[in-house]
């Protein structure tokens, strides 16, 4: 009997075990919970969807049917969610959900086009909403054109794609050279000017970039010419760059100042910033993809500041980064990731980093940044960390 006793024993012990951390497993378990769509204007469909917290996604495009895809990651599919799909709207004339493989959801819109779409964004939590909501504007071209794809991604949600990390288009990377034109920067001691020394490393990391065979590489000027700081931000969202970073060299009275350091911008954001860019630019263009001229200001300038948090988040995590692979090859200088309110460094939706490759002023420095086998140190240490952002972040 009392061996009876001791196995109910263990048994209830067991029993109740599996209800903790059953429970615990549904607790961290991302639920995507609901799916709408809302007209913009004549052209612009806006799908929005409800998740129990943030997660890496993709949105991609497909055709022969013609289809708009949404991967989440770490996700699984609320029953309730599948059976209550939006009917269709515009260009959109099914929406069908489903989940491909463990832990990721898929949510498949049929669309009578291959439509344009935005990057895609978060918004966090409210008083009014309780879940996370991911949102992204379709944008109707008229045209049927061929969408871009790589050979691993499944036509239907059914196979297991080979790497979700995979991204359906070359990142594009946006190289500032600083300075340039009548504008020389920082003269070194034996009169060399910073704004040739910044054109050289910019090509040179071009080059290294590119040898990857991963990315697209873009330079704001390829020639010595002078180009306004706000030209500079511009010409990243033109092109729509997925990293933009601008490249210095620094100066300082003190000759033994030396060492590398990787600026972002401030982590504070506020409304008041978010308003004061609202009123300043074109809301068409502010956040990449994403058209706010329909939107309240109060909704707006929510979404600008949004934006701008995930903006300097992934900032700052390429910084920290690049820092790590720097730190193995060249010297820094204390505390080598910095703050400061460079404009190039204002995008609020293209992560961008400032580097400040060496101090001219310093003797042993200024000769290094002369030598070609030290420069490569620096473009191999910036493609490194380009390479590591590009493998962790939410895309």
């Amino acid at each position: 009997m009392a061996l009876l006793k001791r196995y109910f024993f263990i048994f209830i012990c067991f029993c109740f075990s599996c209800i903790i951390l059953g429970k615990t497993a549904c607790a961290d378990t991302i639920k995507v919970s609901q799916v709408r769509l809302g007209k913009q204007d004549e052209k612009t469909i806006r799908v929005v969807i409800h998740l129990t917290d943030k997660t890496p996604y993709r949105v991609f495009t497909l055709q022969n049917p013609s289809r708009v895809v949404i991967d989440f990651e770490k996700t699984t599919l609320d029953k309730s969610c599948s059976e209550k799909m939006p009917s269709a709207m515009g260009f959109i004339k099914q929406i069908r959900a489903a989940e491909p493989i463990q832990n990721q959801t898929r949510i498949v819109l049929e669309v009578t086009e291959v439509p344009e779409h935005s990057q895609g964004l978060f918004l966090a939590p409210t008083k009014d909403e309780k879940n996370w909501r991911f949102f992204v504007d379709l944008k109707a071209t008229g045209t049927q054109k061929e969408p871009v794809k790589t050979p691993e991604e499944p036509e239907e949600p059914v196979a297991k794609p080979k790497e979700t990390s995979v991204l359906q288009k070359k990142p594009l990377i946006v190289l500032d050279p600083g300075h340039g034109g009548t504008d020389p920067g920082a003269i070194s001691i034996s009169g060399k000017y910073e704004k040739n020394l910044t054109l050289k490393m910019a090509l040179e990391t071009q080059k290294a970039l590119e040898k990857t065979g991963k990315y697209r590489v873009m330079l704001t000027r390829s020639t010595d010419k002078a180009l306004a700081l706000r030209d500079r931000i511009r010409f990243a969202h033109k092109y729509e760059a997925d990293l933009f970073i601008s490249i210095h060299a620094d100066s300082a009275r003190n000759k033994n100042a030396k060492g590398l350091s990787v600026y972002t911008i401030s982590e504070r954001a506020s409304d008041k910033e978010a308003q004061m860019l609202a009123e300043r630019e074109n809301k068409a263009d502010i956040i990449l993809g994403i058209d706010l001229s329909n939107e309240l200001p109060e909704v707006s300038n929510i979404l600008i500041d949004l934006a701008k948090r995930d903006t300097m988040d992934k900032s700052a995590h390429y910084a920290n980064l690049l820092v790590q692979k720097m730190a193995k090859k060249v010297t820094l200088v204390p505390n080598a990731h910095r703050f400061a309110g460079f404009v190039v460094l204002k995008s609020p939706s293209i992560p961008s980093v400032l580097i400040e490759i060496g101090y001219l002023s310093n003797p042993v420095e200024e000769k290094l940044l002369q030598k070609s086998d030290y420069r490569a140190k620096l473009s191999d240490s910036i493609v490194q960390a380009v390479n590591a952002y590009f493998d962790t972040i939410y895309y």
